[in-house]
């Protein structure tokens, strides 16, 4: 039951945030529960699942209807006892929540958390930035106009985002940020893919023009 609701509550999502990243932060998540044991199998999954009904780069300013919608259903299946664990989980899985009010010592955080972050890097992660990009319409990469943080071709110019300044702006600092220690095992080597993936770009990117040098 969980799992349809979810496959009709991401019909209007990109493919990177489909059910297939729901599938794979699913396994992700119970992987990282049973090495470190920190919560209920069965609340893990149905957090994993429900993790991105009310995402807000879909839902925008609908974000608490979504977390109504979550309520509602999690009530009529008899999941009432677990629902404000899961949406604190939910409200706060993501890379760029601030909430002061969120429960950060939550093991069941840290854990979702982990997965969700796990699936933006390496290959998949990856797939999934250009993907997004895409859906976005933003530009793959415009050297003139890059994040302050990109630094592998030596400029520091600010404007308007492209998928090559999401790297620095985000996935680059995920390694940084895993709460299980099994998750940081999973994030050294997706991370080296990161960092392998952007020095081939610059190399194709600057080719016949002396400008890459890749040391």
């Amino acid at each position: 039951m969980t799992e349809e609701f979810v496959r009709q509550n991401l019909k209007a999502y990109d493919s990177g945030h489909d059910w297939w990243h729901i599938e794979r932060v699913r396994k992700l998540a119970l992987f990282i529960n049973e090495m470190e044991l920190l919560a209920d199998p069965f609340v893990v999954e149905v957090t994993a699942l429900l993790h991105d009904t009310a995402d807000s780069k879909f839902a925008g300013d609908n974000s608490e209807q979504g977390y109504l919608l979550i309520c509602d259903f999690m009530d009529k299946c008899e999941m009432s006892e677990i629902r404000d664990r899961v949406l604190n989980v939910i409200k706060n899985v993501s890379f760029s929540n601030k909430s002061k009010s969120a429960n950060k010592d939550d093991s069941l955080l840290w854990v979702i958390q982990d997965a969700d972050r796990l699936d933006a890097i390496g290959a998949i992660g990856v797939a999934r930035a250009f993907n997004y990009g895409g859906f976005r319409n933003n530009k793959i990469y415009n050297p003139e106009i890059i994040s302050p943080d990109e630094s592998l071709n030596g400029t520091n110019k600010t404007g308007t985002s492209s998928t090559i300044s999401h790297f620095y702006e985000k996935l680059l600092l995920l390694k940084y940020r895993m709460n299980t220690l099994t998750a940081k095992k999973l994030a050294a080597e997706r991370h080296e893919f990161l960092e392998v993936f952007l020095k081939q770009f610059y190399k194709e990117w600057e080719f016949g023009t002396g400008i890459y040098n890749p040391g």
